[in-house]
């Protein structure tokens, strides 16, 4: 009995390590200097905010502070900061079409004939798939020097505990590239 209890532990651990629910990705500029940068601010981007209620903007923005911070880096909101963060979420209209196939079949064979009818049904579903961006932009140059996403990080967020759990994750894995090496 000892010996089942072992792989189911590691498998529903396994499972759940594979569902985080979305994936990240990002993108930076290779000339710029990122071992110079020590504090950063925020700028308004003119993307808006793309559907997200502002309780989802202080979780994502309270998530960018923290793990800035963790990193190093300093919020500067009296001088010229090194650099400027946004974030910002992009909603999509997702859909996906499920068949269902029902009936007999006919032929000839055992007996000498037989015969029946057969149906299918689609369904096409719709549903939100929400990204988490943050775009990282050089105060003095104003140009964008680092850029992360999780793709479906806002998707199937039910609840407050859900989005409480979820963006401060997300925001961990974008940032975690940031600055590059």
């Amino acid at each position: 009995m000892r010996r089942l209890a072992l792989p189911a532990a590691l498998l529903s651990l396994l499972a759940l390590g594979a569902c985080t629910g979305y994936s990240v990705n990002y993108d930076y500029d290779v000339t710029a200097s990122f071992a110079r940068y020590k504090t950063f601010d925020y700028y308004t981007s003119k993307k808006g905010t793309g559907g997200t209620t502002s309780l989802m903007d202080k979780r994502v923005r309270a998530a960018v502070e923290k793990e800035l911070q963790a990193k190093g880096f300093a919020m500067e909101t009296k001088a010229d900061p090194d650099f400027l963060v946004t974030y910002y979420p992009i909603v999509h209209e997702r859909r996906y079409r499920t068949t269902t196939h029902m009936g007999w079949g006919w032929g000839w064979g055992y007996r000498p004939f037989y015969g029946g009818v057969g149906t299918s049904m689609s369904q096409v579903h719709s549903y939100q798939e929400g990204t988490i961006v943050i775009e990282i932009v050089d105060f003095k140059t104003n140009q964008m020097i680092w850029q992360g996403a999780a793709a479906g990080a806002l998707t199937g967020l039910e609840n407050p505990e859900d989005a409480d759990e979820v963006v401060p994750r997300a925001v961990r894995d974008i940032l975690a590239k940031f600055p590059p090496r």
